[in-house]
């Protein structure tokens, strides 16, 4: 999965005219349950225990990105795809190696290049640019926005 903090930005821009407490909360949240899942996926024993580690932070992405869809949270509303880009990508690519496709179908013939692992990095990197262009669109946007206004109007 993507850097569990690099979606700060986009947790605080989705935010970011809600009330002072809520914004708090949200980032609170968010932090301290990365660092939850971060601590268990250290202690896990198999791939597949540590790959469910990060599920709450990235419901809580998904969570997050729904508010933003429905115009409910703040951020550039022009960056929504790559919002939604920047998990599903990686979660493309987590699926992948974590079947083993396409080696499973082809055994023997990709070990080398285009096994799952090579193209879980490729993935990850392609979520990384969505999460970039999140990320560099919700600043400029956080920095003309005027929360004094609704957001259904920006």
């Amino acid at each position: 999965m993507t850097d569990m903090s690099s979606a700060i930005p986009m947790v605080t821009a989705t935010v970011y005219c809600a009330p002072a407490p809520l914004r708090y909360l949200a980032l609170a949240v968010y932090c301290l349950g990365s660092l939850l899942g971060l601590y268990k996926a250290m202690r896990a024993w198999s791939p597949w225990e540590r790959r469910l580690c990060f599920a709450a932070p990235f419901c809580m992405r998904l969570l997050l990105a729904g508010a933003r869809a429905a115009r409910f949270g703040g951020g550039d509303p022009h960056a929504i795809l790559h919002v939604f880009l920047q998990d599903a990508v990686s979660l493309g690519g987590g699926v992948i190696g974590a079947l083993h496709i396409p080696e499973k179908w082809f055994p023997g013939t990709v070990d080398r290049c285009l096994n799952s692992h090579n193209i879980m990095h490729v993935l990850v990197v392609l979520a990384v640019y969505s999460m970039h262009q999140v990320t560099t669109k919700d600043l400029a946007w956080m920095s003309r926005v005027d929360c004094r206004t609704p957001l259904r109007h920006l």
